[in-house]
């Protein structure tokens, strides 16, 4: 990719969004997303051959979103910064002054999971004291702990070296320069360092990343997922906006899990809730709390013994469309009907505590106080629902 020199402002949000639709319209054929957030680098992937992207064409991207710093040009790492090594058992230690307590139960968790080409390499400061060479793990320790329980002899680490910074970087900091300063700044670097990382720095890896890594590397549960989902022109988005957006990842896997009477045949109500969904609002972005509601309800009348026609659904959703038009006002407006008889007490059963049963328990109740054309299964819950701004 050719890099593009801009002359627009970038230090403004409208800016950046600018110069990057200009970058990417200028070299790539197929578009993709460029923002703060994320880059949509699987579409972006899509321009090269065997989907290989130098890393050099992602930082022209970045450069729009983030104003260039270019600190320490040219700096070589190699010389004053962080070192690798192979380091012997016997020279690892832990300082719980800059260390959070180990869990037991996480590295069993570890051990039972552990990949040798998956082990991150942990992090160390590397200093003498009364003559022994330790490396004191602040990031990692987990790790190197199941590491020695799969009879590992050397153990990576990435080091910085006390023994080598100056007396002038210790003294700035405000830490005398003998022994014990020096002991203390260490300390000081490793714990600021692993508050930094672990506490501040570390981006979690979001659904919408780990279902697409289980998809493109072939996971089952995930394949299986995904196959439901095309299957019902829904699409695995980061972000909502585009019809069969299905962005509630973990909430599908939920979903997805639930069983019939026999213990098997995962995702069937999955399926069933999405093909609705996209069959009567298909403008729409997948509506969490309209297709969960409608899983939990097919697996409860199937364990129940009820057998939802086809026609239920139409029935259904012609009530519910009639009422309140677009998903996100249907679940909306369910929820504050839930809530004005759950405050005024004109309810009848145990209150649920989680939204998917309140509203499942309001399509139930719906349909019985309006259609009423099959039986349906148990609610645990029972109101007239109401649009409750169209009865103001």
């Amino acid at each position: 990719m050719q890099q593009i020199v801009s002359v627009i402002n970038t230090k403004t949000k409208a800016g950046r969004k600018q110069t990057a639709q200009a970058l990417v319209k200028k070299n790539y054929k197929i578009k993709f997303d460029v923002k703060p957030d994320a880059i949509d680098l699987r579409t972006m992937a899509e321009n090269y051959p065997n989907g290989i992207i130098p890393l050099e064409d992602i930082h022209q991207l970045l450069l729009t979103q983030i104003p260039p710093r270019f600190k320490n040009a040219g700096w070589d790492p190699r010389e004053g910064g962080p070192q690798f090594a192979w380091v012997v058992w016997t020279q690892l230690a832990l300082d719980p002054g800059f260390q959070r307590d180990v869990a037991p139960t996480h590295i069993s968790k570890i051990d039972r999971e552990f990949v040798h080409s998956a082990v991150i390499v942990p992090c160390a400061i590397k200093m003498t004291v009364g003559g022994h060479t330790w490396y004191f793990v602040w990031d990692g320790h987990h790790t190197i702990q199941v590491c020695k329980l799969q009879g590992y002899t050397h153990y990576p680490i990435w080091y910085v070296d006390m023994d080598r910074v100056s007396d002038e970087e210790v003294q700035q900091a405000g830490f005398s320069v003998d022994i014990e300063g020096r002991i203390q700044y260490g300390k000081w670097r490793a714990g600021n360092n692993m508050i930094m990382i672990n506490s501040r720095n570390k981006r979690k890896l979001s659904a919408y990343d780990e279902i697409m890594i289980k998809i493109e590397t072939r996971d089952s549960k995930a394949m299986a997922m995904n196959n439901i989902a095309l299957k019902n022109t829904c699409v695995f988005k980061r972000h909502a906006g585009a019809p069969g957006a299905l962005t509630q990842i973990k909430s599908a896997e939920e979903c997805y899990d639930l069983k019939d009477s026999s213990g098997g045949n995962e995702g069937q109500y999955l399926d069933r809730a999405l093909a609705v969904h996209r069959h009567v609002w298909p403008l729409s972005s997948i509506e969490l709390e309209l297709f969960r509601p409608l899983v939990y309800l097919y697996q409860r009348a199937a364990l129940e013994g009820y057998k939802l026609d086809p026609q239920f659904d139409t029935e259904l959703t012609n009530l519910l469309v009639s009422m309140w038009g677009d998903p996100n006002s249907i679940q909306t407006g369910i929820k504050d009907s839930y809530w004005r008889a759950y405050h005024n007490k004109t309810g009848q059963g145990t209150p649920p505590d989680h939204d998917k049963i309140r509203v499942m328990c309001g399509l139930i109740s719906l349909y019985n106080q309006k259609i009423s054309r099959i039986p349906l299964p148990s609610s645990p819950y029972i109101w007239t629902v109401k649009n409750e701004t169209a009865d103001q």
